[in-house]
Parts: structure tokens; C-alpha cells; sequence
């Protein structure tokens, strides 16, 4: 079986560099795509999903925006489980400032390089406190491509998934403040845990999902 990793909005495979997962598990990562303009989440999901081998079985394993990419593939793909970390299950765990986001986004004097340059609130929202984890954020959102981010920003703002993906396992911590865990409904809490706790708390995130892609 394949297990599938996508990556958080703007990053790519370099988010999961630090996971100690075990060799027989069999990892392939999906690239992000340039979206065509106005394109739906859905029809994204479905030009995404060309990378996904489904002659056999596969799960998927989903960070950030990728969790939410990994609910919409599993509207219809049949992975045999879709695991999200530092994500969100449905629309009603969003919080709020998605919406105001999306009307700055939409404004025509906005600029994309904004979304592009890591400071002082970039760090402390997405939990950048060590210098290596600063050093990584900034270069991801650097390389990363601002039309995309702007895209999926406001996509993600108008969510419209209301049900929680079948065989759906939640990870989240409790220090999260793009998501805050008091809106979310996780199986696994990782104390402290930040928004790119998947890179900087390596080893507990390595546990949990040798536990749950393993036992398959």
C-alpha cells in the first residue's frame, strides 16, 4: 500500500524531511500544481488526484492545507484512511478571520509578496520560535508561488465541506493558532504543538504515524 503526503500551503516535501517513518512504508509525495483561474477546490482535487496510483490501495496523509485537499480527494477516491495534522475536518472548525483574510485577499490593492515575506506575526502564527524552523519557514514561503498562495487562501476561506471524511484520523496541537484546537475535534493532541509541528516536534509526529500507517 502507498501512502500519500501533501504538503502545507506553499511548502512542499521538505515539511516531513525530519519524520523517522519506517523503510517498508512505501511514500510517495504529491507536487502542488499551478490552479487555473477561479478554479474550484474540487475540481483542483480532481487534476491533483492524476498523481495518485488508485489499481491499488493507498492512504493519504494530509498537513495544513493538505488535510483539507486530502477531505476533498476522499470524496471520491476510496483511500483506506486519510490522516490530517494541523489541519481541519470540515468548514465549521475555521475560524473566523479565514473570511476577513479572503476580503483583504480579494482586494484589488493587495499585494502577493506580502504572503511571500515571513516577520514577526508570520513567525509567532505559524509557531517559528526556533531558529531552524524560522530558517525553513522562510525559505518555503520565499520559493513558493504568491498567485497559488492567494488561490488557495480564499479557497480554503470558502470551504464548503461540511462532513467529516470516513476513516479520518485528526492530529493537532494544542498550540495551534492558524486552527485553534478549541475549534477542532482531534484524536491525537500533541502538547505545545504549533502549527508546523510536524517539522519541529519530528520524533512524537514520527511515533503517531508509524502507529496509524503501519497497522493497516
Amino acid at each position: 500500500m502507498t501512502t500519500y503526503f501533501l504538503s502545507g500551503l506553499g511548502a512542499d516535501k521538505r515539511i516531513f524531511s525530519r519524520l523517522a517513518l519506517p523503510e517498508t512504508l512505501k511514500v510517495k509525495h504529491l507536487k502542488w500544481i499551478p490552479n487555473l483561474k477561479d478554479e474550484s477546490l474540487g475540481n483542483y482535487a480532481r487534476r491533483i488526484s492524476g498523481q495518485i496510483d488508485v489499481s491499488e490501495s493507498f492512504q493519504l496523509v494530509g498537513v495544513s492545507f493538505g488535510g483539507i485537499v486530502a477531505t476533498e480527494l476522499a470524496k471520491f477516491l476510496k483511500p483506506e484512511q486519510v490522516v490530517i495534522i494541523s489541519s481541519v475536518a470540515t468548514r465549521r472548525q475555521l475560524p473566523a478571520y479565514f473570511g476577513v483574510m479572503a476580503y483583504w485577499l480579494r482586494s484589488p490593492f493587495f499585494s502577493k509578496s506580502a504572503l511571500k515575506t515571513a516577520n514577526p506575526l508570520s513567525y509567532w502564527l505559524f509557531g517559528a520560535a526556533s531558529g531552524q524552523t524560522r530558517l525553513f519557514f522562510r525559505e518555503v514561503l520565499e520559493q513558493s508561488d504568491g498567485n497559488f498562495l492567494k488561490w488557495a487562501v480564499v479557497r480554503i476561506a470558502d470551504w464548503d465541506n461540511i462532513i467529516r471524511a470516513e476513516n479520518l484520523y485528526h492530529i493537532h496541537g494544542t498550540h495551534d493558532k492558524i486552527f485553534p484546537i478549541e475549534l477542532v475535534k482531534p484524536d491525537y493532541v500533541v502538547k505545545n504543538g504549533e502549527h508546523l509541528m510536524v517539522y519541529d516536534k519530528h520524533r512524537e509526529i514520527s511515533d503517531v504515524l508509524t502507529e496509524r500507517l503501519t497497522t493497516l
